[in-house]
């Protein structure tokens, strides 16, 4: 496949290490670079206010499940898939600390990549509009993570979603606090999107071949 490069514009999904790998063939996912990527998102979700902390840091607690497996045998685990297989191997076929805390991982970038596909669709649709994230947050929600939560989880998130920023103050974060560059910040998280899909799809789908989790009955992307 052909790769984005980053964008010549200094914004937060312009550098280097918040980017999704670029996914040759059937070569694996890089392990580093997509934690890498991961972490990037966590601290994103720090923008979005303390409401979204229990967010944040899930994230980042599961990254760090992962990384510490990763840093075992960083050369044998060098792709996910590596990594997966290695761990079912040691836990007897069945997850792992590290699978596990890759398969929360991969269901809370599922949510954020919903999220981000449709803060930029609306954007894109008509900006002038609104500048809430409630409905587009509650999207996301609704098509990932919803499914995985119990009861008490999904009364937490309904708080969490109706204590949404605005448009305008995640943007001007991910401008790093300049003014203006909304539509440059736009185009940046948009390119961002091709590869953090492929990088999802490919690790979904291989949790799934793997027994590890079902399909989703109601695909968003």
């Amino acid at each position: 496949m052909t790769c984005v490069a980053p964008a010549n514009d200094h914004t937060y999904f312009a550098k280097k290490e918040h980017l999704f790998p670029c996914l040759q063939d059937d070569s694996g996912i890089p392990t580093e670079q997509f934690l890498s990527a991961c972490q990037g998102l966590a601290d994103f979700v720090g923008f979005m206010g303390t409401a979204f902390a229990p967010v944040k840091s899930d994230i980042a607690g599961n990254v760090t499940k992962v990384r510490t497996r990763w840093l075992k045998d960083p050369i044998g685990q060098d792709t996910l898939q590596k990594l997966i297989d290695s761990d079912l191997k040691d836990n007897g076929g069945k997850l792992g600390i590290a699978t596990e805390g890759l398969l929360w991982l991969k269901r809370g970038l599922e949510f954020m990549l919903l999220m981000l596909i449709f803060m930029v669709r609306d954007y894109r649709k008509d900006k002038a509009s609104t500048e809430s994230l409630v409905s587009v947050i509650n999207g996301a929600y609704e098509g990932s993570l919803k499914r995985h939560h119990g009861f008490i989880s999904k009364q937490v998130f309904k708080v969490v979603i109706h204590a949404a920023p605005y448009r305008k103050t995640i943007l001007k974060a991910v401008a790093e606090g300049r003014e203006g560059m909304d539509d440059i910040c736009i185009g940046h998280i948009e390119e961002h999107l091709d590869n953090f899909k492929i990088n999802v799809k490919t690790l979904v789908d291989y949790y799934v071949a793997k027994g590890l989790d079902t399909p989703d009955p109601n695909p968003q992307q």
